[in-house]
């Protein structure tokens, strides 16, 4: 049985919602702006200031004693990240959960598309439905991570024994909301996927009555 046009274009829809969805992550991944925190010295407060900003896997630090600004470029990992090992892992985790979980969909949303044929729409359900599920599984952790740890300090150990501080002065950076727009776009597709499955029409099921009373007739010679 032929798939009518509404579905094909609303399975097809989801091809680029996932797109969409895995360059996001990789988006996310890539960039280094997962939290943006400001610091200053306690000793010197007015005479001292710090930029930092970080990602899961690259950060960049700027800090001004009082005579000048010094760049840091910095790897971090699972072990040196600010955030402890439980919250990198478990966001980086279920990222590229969430990436495999995308790349499948776009995958089954191509082949879907494309299929002269009625095929069952639940395994594009399931793959964006894990997209959905991980990415807000990474999202709860860095928000834990956050509102526990990270806003009151992101510095290392070096720059505490400098007093240095960046209690209050964290936020959330674009790499964080790239997530949240990931996932968004991952339930879009749910919803084009629940309509699509909720039209029950078919091609070969709306043929003109014209052309069955024709062929009855030729039957009936």
């Amino acid at each position: 049985m032929k798939l009518n046009l509404f579905r094909r274009s609303m399975i097809f829809a989801t091809f680029f919602g996932a797109c969409l969805c895995i360059a996001l992550i990789v988006a996310s991944l890539g960039t280094t702006h997962w939290i943006d925190a400001r610091a200053r010295r306690t000793s010197n407060p007015l005479e001292s200031e710090g930029r930092i900003s970080f990602g899961l896997f690259e950060g960049h630090k700027e800090l001004n004693f009082g005579y000048g600004w010094r760049n840091h470029d910095f790897s971090v990992k699972a072990g040196s990240h600010p955030a402890r090992r439980w919250a990198w892992c478990g966001t980086a985790g279920q990222l590229g959960a969430a990436l495999i979980s995308a790349g499948g969909a776009c995958i089954l949303a191509a082949l879907g598309s494309a299929a002269r044929v009625r095929c069952s729409p639940r395994p594009l359900l399931i793959g964006n439905s894990l997209a959905v599920l991980f990415t807000l599984g990474a999202i709860s952790v860095w928000l834990t991570e956050y509102f526990l740890r990270l806003q009151h300090n992101v510095m290392s150990d070096e720059d505490l024994a400098n007093t240095w501080s960046s209690d209050g002065m964290a936020d959330l950076g674009l790499s964080f909301w790239l997530v949240v727009s990931a996932s968004i776009a991952a339930f879009i597709n749910i919803v084009c996927i629940l309509v699509a499955m909720s039209d029950g029409r078919d091609v070969d099921t709306v043929a003109p009555a014209l052309e069955e009373k024709v062929n009855g007739a030729i039957m009936l010679y």
